[in-house]
């Protein structure tokens, strides 16, 4: 395999975290193959990043073209060390309707951020342990340890791929891959809704995520904010206080 401690995988890497990610990854040394559904914007970001970037196009949503394109890498010797399990679902996309269901959305969430990041674990993990182990670093949210109104296909999708991936770092705790969870809180992209207090850049994100990537840390909540104030507060609220809240942030 090629020099194997260098090679990142990204996905979600045209936008948002994702594309905040891959250029401090490379701007790091790193070479980064980029996963994302949108050519046009992966090819922007290969014509800013050329030789340290490699675009792939992906829709992460069916696990058959994750298998796809994993063996496609393999087959050319790139065997990443470190996987950003980052896409997902965001946006308008990620609000639900008042006092409605959509079975539909639950749906695309689950094949999008829990099947959609667990398809690269099942085929990359034992690759990965034969060639020297790798860190599996999912983005995670503060939503799948607090719920909030008009997400719960949302958190619901983030709980259960957190909880998972807590699994998976039990599991394979004596081997040579490692499994972590980052969980954001609310991120200057593209796709956030709303108004919220002490919102990150994702540059600032991206950098502390490589830096924890790179530690033996297996937990990591970015913000200290919403660490150690917001989410222990908002925990011991009542509920209708909490609802209020976020109704009115949602709508600013």
């Amino acid at each position: 395999m090629k020099d194997r401690q260098k090679i990142a995988l990204v996905t979600g890497a045209s936008s948002g975290i994702g594309e905040a990610l891959a250029r401090e990854l490379v701007s790091r040394g790193w070479q980064v193959i980029g996963i994302a559904r949108s050519a046009d914007k992966l090819a922007k970001l290969h014509k800013e990043l050329p030789e340290a970037f490699i675009p792939i196009v992906c829709d992460i949503s069916k696990v058959e073209n994750i298998t796809r394109t994993s063996e496609q890498l393999r087959d050319k010797q790139l065997c990443p060390s470190l996987f950003f399990l980052n896409a997902g679902i965001t946006g308008d996309q990620m609000i639900e309707h008042e006092n409605h269901i959509d079975l539909n959305l639950h749906q695309q969430f689950l094949q999008t951020g829990y099947f959609g990041a667990l398809g690269w674990v099942i085929f990359w993990e034992p690759v990965c342990r034969g060639n020297g182990g790798a860190n599996f670093v999912l983005t995670s949210s503060l939503n799948a340890v607090l719920a909030v109104p008009n997400r719960a296909g949302y958190c619901a999708a983030k709980a259960a791929i957190s909880k998972a991936f807590e699994c998976l770092s039990m599991t394979y705790d004596n081997t040579l891959n490692r499994f972590s969870i980052v969980y954001p809180g609310p991120t200057k992209t593209p796709g956030i809704r709303g108004s919220y207090p002490f919102t990150e850049d994702r540059e600032s994100l991206a950098r502390k995520m490589i830096d924890f990537a790179q530690s033996k840390r297996r937990r990591l909540i970015p913000s200290k904010f919403y660490h150690y104030i917001a989410l222990p507060a908002l925990k011991l609220m009542p509920e209708k206080w909490v609802v209020k809240i976020f109704n009115s942030m949602q709508r600013t």
